[in-house]
């Protein structure tokens, strides 16, 4: 979904991650296009379609009604491999968990 968001959209995505309560995802985004825009179509195309594919959450809200964004320059490389790093992240707590 993200993906076609992104090629309808003219996004480049970098990398992303989806975790049990959030995501995170380092996008360009074009200039043309607001940060608030581009993130009311991610949450609305991919909250319908998740309420589509899980049947989950028919009526109740899927997102956040927040958001938190961050510019990435010299940066950029240390936030790729946040992201990245974050499914290692989440096994690493979740095995914490169980003991």
């Amino acid at each position: 979904m993200f993906k076609q968001i992104a090629n309808w959209k003219g996004l480049r995505i970098y990398a992303w991650h989806i975790g049990d309560e959030h995501i995170h995802l380092h996008i360009c985004i074009p200039p043309k296009y607001s940060i608030a825009y581009i993130i009311q179509i991610l949450k609305g195309k991919t909250s319908g379609w998740i309420k589509k594919k899980t049947k989950k959450f028919p009526k109740g809200v899927l997102w956040a009604r927040g958001y938190f964004v961050s510019t990435v320059g010299i940066t950029e490389i240390a936030v790729k491999k946040y992201i990245e790093n974050q499914q290692h992240h989440q096994i690493e707590l979740s095995q914490l968990k169980l003991c």
